[in-house]
C-alpha cells in the first residue's frame, strides 16, 4: 500500500461514482468496503490554536469522524484499488492511499 493524502474530486451520490486525481478521471467499478474513524483530538483547530498556531475558527471544533471508502477504480484497461476518505459531512475528499 502506498500513502498520499492528496486532495481529489469525487463525484458522490450515496456512495463514490468516480473521482478526479492528477488530472485523471477514474471511474469507480465496486465499493470493497467503507469504515469511518475518529480523527487524531491533537490535529482539530481547538488543540492548534492552543499551541499557538494561526486557525481560521474553533467554532464546533469536536473530535471529527472520517469516513474511508476502499473502491475498485479505473480508466479503460487500467484498474486499482484506491481508498477514498473524507471528513463526515463535509466535502473534503483525499486520495488516502493505493493497493498494491
Amino acid at each position: 500500500m502506498r500513502a498520499y493524502d492528496e486532495p481529489i474530486h469525487v463525484l458522490f451520490r450515496e456512495e463514490p461514482r468516480q473521482f478526479i486525481w492528477r488530472d485523471r478521471l477514474l471511474l469507480v467499478k465496486e465499493v470493497q468496503g467503507r469504515w469511518s474513524r475518529a480523527m487524531p483530538w491533537w490535529l482539530g483547530q481547538q488543540a492548534r490554536a492552543a499551541r499557538g498556531e494561526e486557525v481560521a475558527s474553533t467554532q464546533g471544533d469536536l473530535v471529527r469522524e472520517r469516513e474511508v471508502w476502499r473502491v475498485e477504480a479505473g480508466n479503460g484497461a487500467h484498474r486499482g484499488v484506491y481508498e477514498l476518505a473524507r471528513t463526515v459531512d463535509a466535502e473534503d475528499w483525499v486520495l488516502q492511499a493505493v493497493l498494491d
